[in-house]
């Protein structure tokens, strides 16, 4: 991939967004209904999700060296709210159950202040794997057009920010899991919400070593990261790799992704690396300046899936950051009325615990939670001198590479 196809990507998405994008905040697509036939990559998905493990491997694994998923086509995209109509795990009655906990251990917490990144293993059960999964499946079936940036420049084989937004089976999920308390225990905060979220599925060739910058509108030390896996680990890559403890460090520039870990300055941590070989259900939390990678198959062919779900919170206190004119705004497409120094306090970055708002849940699924035409040029429109600049060519190095 070169810079040129990322910004030809990225230009011919802005003339379809001011046709069309206000039906992303007024108008539904259909619902995401399991009723209707099966179209081949429906079926695909669900054949993986039903085949066993074999050791060594991911679940779903495919004989054959070829991509389990393919692009869409520019019209198969939607727009608006999506609802995959999927029912809940443990019996929760949407709204009214509250949100479920998980007790972190003060050892653990430990862990992730020192070593700025923790693996909890095993945190969500079969029911939770499924329920993503089928999620997952549907939206891929049935790809939203604001995946479309990310999806044509084939950084991912499907990648989708703030899918909490338009796919409401996400948006339960932060509501009802236990997502919230685990991330509230690990920050040491009495309140967390959703700063920005992604769907991942497949990192096309990966990432080489980073520090994430696309955290949404707070600082550093106002988020936290996290990862939710939905598949095993391929035995030869896809596990993310951390420096451990180098969220402590002072070497790397705040608006910097690409890291160079053989700068002298980072010496300590280079060759302090945690791997982790993820499992279904497994969670992974870490600081947003830890400097981590994932490699991607060397051919960028994904026979399996990788399915994540990861982004930032926010902890309690933050305050909103306006991050235009730097590429931190990508996070932060919006139509909110928030400005810089307000509290973080709206339904664009709903509050999961204590517990859920209900008004900021019903203003999502009214669809006033959303991105406007004008609001996505006005910021966006600040990077137009900076594009060719140090802030983006820094996370350019990030794609296409792997660590020899």
């Amino acid at each position: 991939m070169t810079m040129v196809k990322v910004r030809v990507s990225a230009l011919a998405l802005l003339p379809v967004v001011l046709k069309g994008a206000e039906a992303f905040s007024s108008r539904q697509t259909p619902k995401m209904s399991g009723a209707a036939p099966k179209s081949t990559l429906e079926q695909s998905t669900r054949t993986v999700f039903e085949a066993p493990l074999v050791t060594g491997t991911s679940t779903m694994a495919s004989p054959k060296r070829e991509k389990i998923l393919k692009e869409p086509a520019l019209w198969e995209y939607n727009f608006g709210l999506q609802d995959p109509q999927l029912k809940l795990p443990h019996g929760i009655v949407e709204f009214e159950t509250p949100p479920e906990l998980y007790t972190v251990t003060e050892e653990q917490i430990r862990t992730l202040d020192e070593d700025g990144v923790l693996h909890i293993k095993g945190v969500y059960d079969e029911e939770w794997v499924d329920y993503l999964r089928q999620a997952t499946g549907k939206q891929v079936d049935e790809p939203h057009f604001w995946a479309f940036a990310g999806t044509a420049s084939k950084l991912y084989d499907y990648i989708q920010r703030n899918i909490w937004q338009t796919n409401k089976a996400f948006s339960r999920f932060y509501y009802h899991s236990a997502i919230g308390h685990i991330l509230a225990q690990c920050g040491r905060t009495d309140e967390i919400r959703v700063s920005t979220d992604l769907l991942m599925v497949n990192p096309n060739k990966g990432f080489k070593w980073h520090q994430d910058n696309q955290n949404g509108p707070i600082t550093w030390d106002e988020g936290l990261r996290f990862w939710i896996t939905m598949d095993e680990t391929p035995k030869d890559y896809g596990a993310p790799v951390y420096l451990k403890g180098s969220h402590k460090n002072n070497a790397v520039d705040e608006e910097a992704v690409f890291v160079d870990i053989n700068d002298e300055k980072l010496a300590e941590y280079k060759h302090k690396q945690l791997e982790f070989k993820t499992m279904p259900g497994d969670m992974l939390v870490w600081h947003p300046r830890t400097i981590h990678k994932v490699d991607g198959p060397s051919d960028g062919i994904w026979t399996t899936y990788r399915r994540v779900l990861g982004g930032t919170v926010a902890k309690g206190g933050a305050t909103y950051r306006d991050k235009r004119g730097s590429g931190g705004i990508l996070s932060d497409l919006g139509r909110h009325t928030l400005k810089d120094g307000d509290k973080l306090q709206s339904p664009f970055f709903p509050v999961i615990y204590p517990h859920f708002d209900i008004q900021e849940a019903k203003d999502r699924d009214a669809g006033k939670v959303g991105r406007s035409p004008m609001d996505i040029v006005t910021k966006i429109g600040g990077l137009a001198g900076k594009a060719s600049g140090k802030r983006f060519s820094s996370f350019f190095k990030v794609l296409d590479s792997r660590e020899s």
